[in-house]
């Protein structure tokens, strides 16, 4: 079962015992679950629209790589992790989908003829990606260099 179906249900049972406490107990101490009902209900809204707004938004990153290697060991494992259940590879352009619906995609910059892009031995890529997929991949990137 989903994590935010099992909170929604906690919700909607505090808030069921919320209603009941009106007619069981005295109105100071209904009154008071009411409030704190109201506040639950309005912080998780306002995480569900944070969260639809700015987590799950496409953004966009672009690397230098000199090893090609580093799709898989970094970009293609961070999308697996979240979930992401066929890539198609196009060459020059790679597809990441979660369950039928493209999710992200990377993308070598090319020049007029097609061909990858390499400055100074570095190919140069661009990533679209949910933020939270990205916020990842740049951790998981600068802890490599961070060991080099």
């Amino acid at each position: 079962m989903n994590m935010g179906k099992i909170i929604l249900g906690f919700i909607a049972a505090f808030t069921v015992l919320t209603v009941i406490s009106f007619f069981v107990l005295e109105k100071k101490y209904a009154v008071s679950l009411g409030i704190i009902d109201l506040s639950i209900l309005i912080f998780a809204f306002l995480v569900w629209l944070n969260d639809k707004q700015f987590h799950e938004r496409p953004s966009q990153r672009i690397f230098s790589i000199s090893d090609k290697r580093f799709i898989d060991d970094v970009i293609v494992r961070q999308m697996n992790m979240h979930g992401i259940t066929e890539i198609k590879d196009y060459g020059t352009r790679m597809e990441f989908y979660k369950q039928g619906h493209k999710a992200a995609e990377l993308k070598f910059r090319t020049d007029e003829k097609g061909e990858p892009v390499v400055i100074d031995g570095k190919y140069v890529i661009e990533i679209e990606a949910p933020e939270y997929i990205l916020h990842n991949i740049d951790h998981e990137t600068w802890s490599l260099i961070g060991k080099k």
